[in-house]
Formats: structure tokens, sequence, C-alpha cells
């Protein structure tokens, strides 16, 4: 499930590795329609309280406490606790998203910790790309005990030494600490660093690496440098999020989750044409697992491949106890105005005809478009991938199963004949 992941989401939360655990394999998403709590539910479906429509709908993801956001004022809606910002950033640095999280390492929830974390990015998609990562947190854990700062990796045995360096420091005129990660790389040790301090209950940090050690050939090697002027700056600008005034934080431009109606709404006035959106596929177990829209040249995700248009990327699965596919088979439906696959590039099948379509399928052997996916019952087996790729009323349309080998082609009707709305 690599190809799944957004560039930068790195951090696997104890409340996720529990539930990956219980379900055997299954993939980090988000959701939820409020901010006042999550609802967990380890059978991912789209669920409302009347009717199953696209006009009224939330989606619950297996881990519905990690969310992610492309602005800041979506992210607000969801809301744990208030928080500020920094309102400062080195040149060439912007916002790239936002993620709400919650960690716990006990099933009494003694550490739980709430927590935020925001990148801002240099040189997207570049040899030259820096990240640097900065966080809020509140709740009786720390960042340091859930190993959520990048100068100090923190291990519950008493017995193992420290691998960091602590310093208290003031920087501006804020105080904290300083931790310093002392294991050896193959560099040079001690350039990771993590700047922590509380104001009004909140703690915040800021993972980086220093500038002042860095080489410009290094710069590869080290994702988020900041010399100590830099830093001084950005520690100083940090306010609430109604009286930033010199970054932008409205995501615009970049790629998003979609968790409710409001989201639908917004991605369809910026796909400019009528969706596919079914939440159940009918005579089938499949309901709709997650949905993003993809933006065009977006600064905010790295997935396998780039999307030339503007696209909603709906996937489906089957309840995570079927008996028939396996845990991480997955069916992904793309729309958009522009072909999104080369079929130049793919090895054509079969073509078959649906409600008065034609619809192309094709195999890709050489995985051009996602990389070889191992059986999750056999490893030495890879998991089939098939394209199916169709255009109807201006509209290109492209169903990629992996795995999910029984009933096809009742899974793609279903597809085709969805109504758009």
């Amino acid at each position: 499930m690599i190809t799944r992941f957004k560039r930068g989401s790195y951090k696997l939360s104890a409340v996720a590795i529990l539930l990956i655990v219980a379900l055997g394999a299954i993939l980090l998403t988000h959701a939820s329609t409020t901010g006042n709590g999550t609802q967990s539910d380890v059978s991912p479906q789209a669920t409302n309280s009347k009717e199953e429509t696209a006009s009224s709908f939330r989606i619950v993801r297996p881990i519905d406490s990690f969310k992610w956001f492309n602005n800041l004022g979506r992210a607000l809606d969801f809301s744990k606790f208030s928080f500020k910002v920094p309102d400062y950033l080195p040149e060439g640095y912007e916002f790239q998203d936002v993620e709400w999280n919650k960690n716990f390492s006990d099933p009494n929830q003694t550490d739980l910790l709430d927590f935020v974390s925001m990148t801002y990015v240099s040189h997207f998609g570049s040899e030259q790309e820096q990240i640097i990562e900065m966080l809020a947190s509140k709740g009786k854990g720390s960042m340091l005990e859930h190993n959520l700062l990048r100068g100090a990796s923190y291990s519950q045995e008493t017995i193992q030494a420290p691998s960091y360096r602590q310093d208290a420091v003031t920087i501006g005129n804020v105080k904290g600490v300083v931790f310093t990660n002392m294991q050896a790389n193959r560099h040079k040790p001690g350039t990771a660093k993590s700047f922590v301090w509380q104001d009004d209950g909140v703690w915040y940090a800021i993972n980086y690496y220093d500038g002042n050690d860095i080489s410009e050939e290094e710069i590869p090697y080290y994702r988020g440098k900041i010399s100590q002027e830099e830093l001084v700056k950005i520690v100083q600008s940090y306010t609430f999020p109604q009286k930033v005034q010199h970054i932008r934080y409205d995501g615009e431009g970049n790629s998003f989750p979609l968790y409710d109606q409001s989201d639908l709404l917004k991605a369809k006035n910026i796909l400019g044409f009528k969706v596919k959106f079914p939440l159940k596929l009918p005579d089938t177990t499949l309901t709709l697992f997650d949905s993003i829209l993809l933006r065009a040249n977006d600064q905010n995700t790295g997935y396998s491949f780039r999307q030339s248009a503007d696209t909603l990327w709906n996937t489906y699965r089957a309840p995570h106890d079927s008996q028939i596919y396996e845990l991480n088979d997955e069916v992904y439906l793309y729309q958009n105005k522009t072909p999104l696959f080369d079929a130049a590039k793919l090895s054509p099948v079969r073509k078959l005809e649906m409600n008065g379509i034609e619809v192309s399928a094709y195999n890709d052997p050489n995985h051009v478009y996602y990389g070889p996916i191992h059986s999750d019952e056999d490893k030495l087996k890879l998991k089939s991938q098939t394209f199916y790729l169709w255009q109807h009323d201006s509209i290109y349309y492209a169903a990629v199963f992996l795995g999910m080998d029984q009933n096809q082609e009742k899974i793609l009707e279903a597809l085709v004949t969805a109504p758009s709305q």
C-alpha cells in the first residue's frame, strides 16, 4: 500500500499500531464530521443518518483519529484544542498540510496525547526538497515519550542510555528545551534537533536540522535545514490562526480528502462536472472506503504517479472479514476531464460493453503506474492489477482493481452505471 501514503506522513501513532495489529494490515486513512470527538470503526464504510446519498454522508475510516487536511481552516473544524501557528517561515518554504492524530501506549490511555502536526515544504518534489515539521499537543502524555521529536529517540527501557542530549535554552523570548539526536549516522551526529516549549497549557515543538552544521552538498540528506537566526524568527512569530498575516494556510491548489458533504461540494465545484459517488456498489459487498480530490500540480502529495488534471479518486473495499477478497484488495475509481492513464503503456486484454458504453480492459505487467504489490496471504505471489478505462459525456473514467479478482464485471458494471450527481 506504499502508493497510498502521501509525502511527509512518516508518523504512526500507538493507536494506529494497535488497530493495524487487530485488523491484520490496514492502510492509514481518515475522517469524521465534528471536532468534538471521533468514532472508530474497524469496518470502514460511508454512513449517514437517513438515506445513503452523496448529498448527506460521512466516511468512517478504520483509524478515525487520524485526519489530514490541505488547509488550516478545515483542520480547525475538527480541532481538539486551541493552538498557535507560526506566522514566519524561512525564504522558499510554504505550508504543505496539517494532520490531527492521537497517541497512547496502553489500553487505559493513561498517556493519551492529542496532537496536530503541520509541515512546511521548500523545493517540493525536487532533489533539494526540505520539510520542517511543527507540532502542538495536549494531554497526559508527552511528545518525547511518544517519539514525535526528531531530535530525541525515546525508549521505554530504563536501562538504555538516552541517545539524545537535552539543553534548557531561551530562543528569542521563549524558554524551552532543545533535544539533539546524538545517534551517529553516515554524515555526522547531532544535527537532528527539536525545540520544545509550553504556552498556556499547550506544548509546541519544531523538528528541524541545524542549518549551521550542514553544508550545501549535504542538504538532500537533511530534510528541514534551519539556521539559528531563522529559528528565533519562527518561534517569536507564533500566534493564533485568526491573527496570521504573512503565511497562507488556505491550501489553494493542493489535494484534500473528503470527509463529508461540504468537502464533496467543494470538490465538485473545482472539477466542474457531476461525479459518480456511490457510497455502496449495488449487488456487491463493497463500500466507499476513502475519497480524495487530487489537484493537478499539487504541492502536498507524493503518490506513485502524478495526475495531469484535477481528479476525484474514490476507493472501495469489501468488509475486513470478507471470505472472498483479501484484506487489502481495493478498487479505485478515478474521474476527470482528461485520461489519467496512458493506454499505450498498458497491455490490452479485451473490450466490454456495459449499458451502451465501451470499456477497455488492460493489464500493467511492467508496473508502470503501481509497483508490485504482494498478496496478503502468499507473499511469493503478486496481487493482480487490472485497469478498465472508458469515456462518457466527455468525462474520462478509470477503474483500477488491485486484487479483487472475483466478480470484477459485476463491480465494474456498478461503477459504470452509477448515476452522476
